[in-house]
């Protein structure tokens, strides 16, 4: 099954794609929702990648509770259903998939300014594997 991965955020959106029967996700790229418009690009790659499922990174709390910005990426879960109403979407934790993402890219650039955009999609990569590896 064609998959991709989506790190959720409402200024970017990392995005990675991967097949479950190889259990290997990839960073793909980052959409700049000021930029671009985010479901006409997210319809492209549907369309490039065969996509058969989504999986949504979901910021739980360590104590459970249910606020912030868990309650952004369900709303946004709710519209990314409505768009893809034929493909399912799953959620996988994302706890620490940036700070993971980070650690992993720190090599990519010698400034201390970070590269959010790679960041994103290297955490859409982690949320995804994470999942194919559950």
């Amino acid at each position: 099954m064609n998959c991709l991965g989506l790190d959720f955020g409402e200024r970017r959106v990392g995005v990675a794609s991967g097949d479950s029967e190889m259990r290997m996700a990839f960073p793909r790229e980052t959409i700049d929702c000021k930029t671009q418009d985010l479901w006409l690009r997210l319809e492209t790659l549907v369309k490039e990648n065969r996509t058969q499922a989504f999986v949504v990174g979901m910021p739980y709390h360590p104590d459970g509770r249910e606020d912030g910005k868990n309650k952004v990426v369900e709303v946004f879960i709710r519209e990314l259903s409505e768009h893809f109403p034929e493909l399912p979407i799953f959620t996988q934790d994302e706890s620490y998939s940036s700070a993971a993402a980070l650690k992993q890219t720190s090599y990519l650039s010698k400034k201390k300014k970070k590269n959010k955009g790679i960041i994103d999609q290297t955490a859409a990569a982690i949320i995804l594997q994470s999942w194919f590896d559950r």
